[in-house]
């Protein structure tokens, strides 16, 4: 029995890692792009102006192809599964597009206009592919796992967050054209080509561990995805109250983290330019050394991301499966045993459900942004990125998980209520894609206990359909806070004039971080009555 039960764990363990480290592969891919890209443009020749411009790309492609690709998806009738097919498609257009964006000097023969256009072209396609990728990974996961293990699985994906991250970033410290010399001449083209193994790879693995049965269409259904699309936002309405009261916490929550993803690197560089202005040496040095410390200080933003992402599941509990309870049996007389008995109490002690969690994970992030208007030195300024890398790992795992597990059948009660009552009806309508039968690693029979799922409702909403909707509640404060922050910005400039880098610019950036952090309080009010909300 004892070798059963660990035979099974290692089954779910390799079915985790497996369906899971395409997202690594696919945050690597998105760390080159969002670390790298805009030296890159400007060094091609890109005015500063036109840069931001290039950056509408992933907004847009959120908005649009993550809601599309999720209804395609959950209604593919494709022989190879609903995901699969668009996976690989938007993996094979990403891995084409970095290509072009490391060899865009070489393919056009160094025309300077033509590069530039180029670049940005393959960008804006990279960004949609991404999209297109990150959605149905995300819906795969939902539909792969049962309510019950859609905690694990969806941390497991912020674990895979955290190592893209790490490794994305450590990139920017290595030389790798002295490193990997075969890889390419420039920086550029080592870093796509090794972003580009690792994609394909990655998305290899979980195409290849991860199988999935094809849709079979009732002969009633017309399968008009147009008009799925059309009945999109009409649908709202029906959500699971769950579902729509996590949309509108990643509303505000989402407010809060642009300006840092924006912002947080450059407020960093500012502030190691305004104490280091009088060292000596150029004023370009001075901001190179300067852009040095704002990317350490987000490696260790990476890794205290990844590491809460190990921690954090272990005092955490699902609505699915309820707080860990008292083990039964009698004291381990084993050092180990006694030791993971010890543990289990700390847990049983310590754990907070998925919503407590994530409002106690944005107050920690509020305080942070707060913190940006009182901090002058780049240590403290280091120190608040990398605590808010506790807050990022929460954020890329816990709405996630109450989505995913509300969409496989648990009710749409009080979260708290959750712990101990069945589904329900009234205004909760049950989402599930239990008319796709999905059959995962079937060697090891992992899902023949997998909890019974209910019917589609009559919206028949889908993992894939309801995870765009869901982007978009994420792609929207970046609208918000692209256009918010431009106007900070614009208003300082009149009063104060444009100036250089430095402290009085990283006051200005602290500002527009602040008030994300306000916005940040609300998400985390709004999480915290999320638990008890009747």
């Amino acid at each position: 029995m004892r070798g059963d039960a660990i035979q099974s764990t290692r089954a779910e363990l390799a079915q985790y890692v497996s369906l899971t480290i395409a997202i690594a592969g696919l945050q690597f891919g998105w760390s080159v792009e969002t670390g790298f890209g805009t030296p890159y443009l400007l060094s091609l020749g890109l005015r500063k102006s036109l840069v931001s411009l290039v950056w509408l790309a992933g907004p847009l492609s959120g908005l649009i192809m993550q809601p599309l690709v999720g209804i395609l998806s959950d209604k593919s009738t494709s022989r190879f599964g609903r995901r699969r097919p668009f996976i690989v498609g938007s993996t094979v257009c990403t891995v084409l597009c970095l290509c072009v964006i490391g060899w865009t000097r070489q393919i056009t023969g160094g025309h300077e206009a033509l590069t530039i256009w180029l670049a940005v072209i393959a960008f804006y396609f990279m960004d949609f592919a991404i999209n297109c990728l990150q959605a149905s990974l995300r819906a795969l996961i939902v539909d792969v796992l049962p309510a019950s293990r859609q905690d694990a699985g969806t941390a497991w994906a912020s674990r895979m967050i955290g190592v893209g991250n790490v490794t994305g970033y450590l990139m920017g410290f290595l030389d790798l054209v002295h490193l990997l010399p075969f890889l390419g001449s420039t920086h550029m083209q080592v870093l796509t080509t090794i972003a580009s193994t690792v994609l394909g790879v990655t998305v290899g693995i979980t195409c290849y561990f991860t199988s999935e049965m094809p849709l079979v269409r009732p002969p009633t259904e017309t399968g008009d995805s147009l008009e799925a699309f059309r009945a999109l936002f009409t649908s709202l309405r029906s959500l699971p109250t769950v579902i729509k009261r996590t949309f509108r916490i990643q509303l505000f929550a989402w407010i809060g983290w642009f300006p840092f993803l924006f912002y947080g690197t450059t407020y960093v560089a500012d502030l190691y330019v305004a104490a280091h202005s009088t060292d000596g040496g150029s004023e370009a040095e001075t901001m190179e050394r300067g852009t040095r410390a704002g990317s350490l200080a987000m490696f260790a933003h990476a890794l205290a991301s990844l590491a809460s992402s190990l921690i954090l599941p272990l005092f955490t509990y699902s609505a699915a499966v309820g707080p860990p309870q008292q083990q039964p049996g009698s004291r381990s007389t084993s050092v180990l045993g006694n030791i993971k008995q010890v543990l289990h109490g700390v847990r049983m002690r310590l754990a907070v459900s998925l919503p407590t969690m994530w409002a106690m994970s944005l107050v920690i992030f509020s305080l942070a942004m707060l913190l940006t208007l009182v901090t002058s030195t780049v240590f403290v300024a280091s120190m608040i990125l990398a605590v808010c890398g506790i807050s990022w790992a929460v954020a890329m795992w816990v709405p996630f998980s109450m989505i995913g597990e509300t969409i496989r059948g648990v009710a749409s009660l009080p979260y708290e209520s959750q712990m101990h009552a069945a589904p329900v009806s009234g205004d909760y309508v049950q989402v599930s894609s239990s008319d796709i039968p999905m059959e995962v690693i079937d060697d090891h029979g992992l899902d023949q206990d997998a909890d019974p799922q209910p019917a589609l409702p009559s919206t028949e909403m889908s993992a894939g359909t309801i995870l765009g909707i869901h982007n978009v509640f994420i792609v929207i404060p970046q609208f918000i806070t692209a256009f918010a922050s431009s106007l900070i910005f614009a208003v300082f400039e009149h009063i104060q004039g444009s100036g250089k880098a430095g402290g009085q610019h990283a006051q200005q950036i602290a500002l527009v971080m602040s008030l994300g952090g306000l916005s940040a309080a609300v998400a985390a009010y709004l999480s915290w009555k999320l638990r008890s909300q009747s």
